[in-house]
C-alpha cells in the first residue's frame, strides 16, 4: 500500500520519456489524471457498479480542407487500420444536434469536436455547437484554424466554447503552406487569432492553444513555432510527434536527437502565462507488433469517455474509431443510449476482453494504469482522492477527461 507521502499523482498519471529524451511536461489542459476530479464515478468503477461517459469525442465531418502530410486517415500505412474512414461522410445537421442532446440527458457533461476531418467546415457547425451549449455541455474544438476567422464561427466559438486548439504544424507561411497544401492563408491569422478570441470569449475557463506534430519537415521550426504561439495570445502550444498506428513514432527516430535538443531549448520559454507541453516522444506501434505497452489489462478509459465518427458509428476510443474491429454500433440509426447500454456495448467488450488483444499500444496508457492500480488496490483509492484533492484543489476542464 502506498501512503499519501510517497504517492506523487503526476509520476502515475503521466506519460514518460526514457533516459535520453526530454521530461515530459504537460500543459495543464491536456493532464491526464482529470477523472479524479470525479471521485463519484471512479468509486463506482472501483465497485464494479455502471456508469455513463461524460465526455464525447465526435467527428462530424470526413472531409477536409487542408491535406497534411502527416495525416493517418489518408495515410498508405493507415489503410488497414482506418479502414472505415471516407472523406464522404457526414453527420446531417439535424441528427448531430439530437445526439447532443441525448447525450446530455443521459449523463454526458462535455463534448469535443474532433475527427477525421475539419469539423468547422460543416454547414451546420454553429447550430450543432448552439445545441449543445444550450443542451448544457461543455464544448473544445480540435481544428486547423481555417475558418477562425470567419465571423459566423468566430462568434459561435466565443460565446459557446471553454477550448480550441489550432494545429500550427510549421514555423513558417512557407513551409506550412507546403505541409498542410492549405489555400486559404490560414498561418497568416496565427498572429492574432488567439488573442482575439481570449477576448470574446465567454466561458471563464476559456483555453486556446496550438498543436504542433513534429516531423522530419518541420521539427528544425520547433523555436520560432514556439515563439509565433507566445506572441499570440495563446495559453500554450502543445508537441507531439508525428505517429501512425502502424509505425509507432518510427518515422522520427532518425531524428530524435535534435528533436530533443530543441524541446528542451523551447521549454525554457514557459511562463506563468504560456505554457510548452514537452510529449512521450517513443510511443511504439498500436497493433502489428508483439509488445505490449503499459501495466494494465483492459481499457477503462472507455468507461468515462467515448467515442462517434462522422459515419454515426460508436467505437471506444478516438484513437481506434473508424476501424471495424472496435465498432460498437450506429447511434444515428439505433440511438446513442441503446447502442451504449441496450447490448451491443456489452458484446463488444465480451467479444474483446483483453485490451493487448487489440491495440499494444495506448495513447492512454496514463489513465488506464491509474485506473486499474487503483481497482486492484496497488495504491488505496481514498488516498488518491485525497492527495488529488490537497495537489489540484480546482481542475480545469474536468469534464473533459
Amino acid at each position: 500500500m502506498t501512503s499519501p507521502d510517497e504517492l506523487k499523482l503526476y509520476d502515475i498519471a503521466r506519460p514518460g520519456n526514457r533516459a535520453d529524451l526530454p521530461v515530459v511536461a504537460l500543459d495543464e489542459a491536456h493532464a491526464p489524471n482529470k477523472m479524479l476530479a470525479h471521485p463519484d464515478l471512479v468509486r463506482k468503477f472501483v465497485a464494479g457498479e455502471d456508469f455513463r461517459p461524460i465526455h464525447m469525442r465526435i467527428g462530424i465531418m470526413g472531409a477536409c480542407n487542408m491535406r497534411c502530410n502527416f495525416c493517418n486517415f489518408h495515410s498508405p500505412n493507415e489503410e488497414n487500420f482506418y479502414d472505415l474512414f471516407s472523406f464522404k461522410d457526414s453527420i446531417p445537421t439535424a441528427k448531430a444536434s439530437g445526439l447532443m442532446r441525448e447525450f446530455a440527458a443521459t449523463g454526458g457533461r462535455a463534448v469535443t469536436f474532433c475527427g477525421s476531418g475539419e469539423c468547422t467546415i460543416h454547414p451546420g457547425y454553429t447550430e450543432i455547437c448552439q445545441a449543445a451549449h444550450d443542451a448544457g455541455l461543455r464544448i473544445g474544438l480540435i481544428t486547423n484554424g481555417s475558418r477562425l476567422g470567419v465571423d459566423k464561427v468566430a462568434d459561435c466559438v466565443a460565446a459557446t466554447h471553454t477550448w480550441v486548439r489550432i494545429g500550427m504544424n510549421a514555423g513558417s507561411e512557407e513551409n506550412f503552406n507546403r505541409i498542410t497544401r492549405d489555400h486559404d492563408q490560414t498561418y497568416a491569422t496565427f498572429g492574432d487569432t488567439p488573442r482575439r478570441l481570449r477576448d470574446a470569449a465567454v466561458d471563464p475557463e476559456f483555453r486556446v492553444g496550438f498543436n504542433f506534430v513534429i516531423t522530419a519537415e518541420n521539427y528544425h521550426e520547433i523555436r520560432p513555432a514556439a515563439e509565433l504561439a507566445a506572441r499570440s495570445g495563446a495559453h500554450y502550444i502543445r508537441f507531439e510527434p508525428e505517429f501512425y498506428s502502424a509505425l509507432g513514432h518510427q518515422t522520427v527516430e532518425d531524428i530524435m536527437a535534435e528533436v530533443s535538443e530543441a524541446l528542451n531549448e523551447v521549454a525554457g520559454l514557459s511562463t506563468e502565462e504560456f505554457e510548452v507541453s514537452i510529449p512521450k516522444l517513443d510511443r511504439g506501434p498500436m497493433d502489428q507488433v508483439e509488445e505490449v505497452e503499459g501495466d494494465f489489462e483492459h481499457c477503462h478509459y472507455s468507461r468515462f469517455v467515448t467515442a462517434v465518427g462522422a459515419d454515426g458509428n460508436l467505437y471506444p476510443c478516438p484513437q481506434v474509431h473508424l476501424n471495424s474491429r472496435y465498432l460498437i454500433g450506429n447511434v444515428l440509426e439505433d440511438g446513442y443510449l441503446q447502442v451504449l447500454e441496450g447490448g451491443k456495448r456489452a458484446e463488444w467488450e465480451e467479444s474483446n476482453p483483453r485490451r493487448t488483444d487489440l491495440c499494444k499500444s495506448c495513447f492512454y496508457r496514463p489513465q488506464n494504469e491509474l485506473l486499474e492500480w487503483v481497482k486492484r488496490g496497488n495504491v488505496h483509492l481514498d488516498e488518491v482522492l485525497d492527495t488529488y484533492a490537497i495537489e489540484i484543489p480546482r481542475t480545469l476542464h474536468a469534464d473533459f477527461v
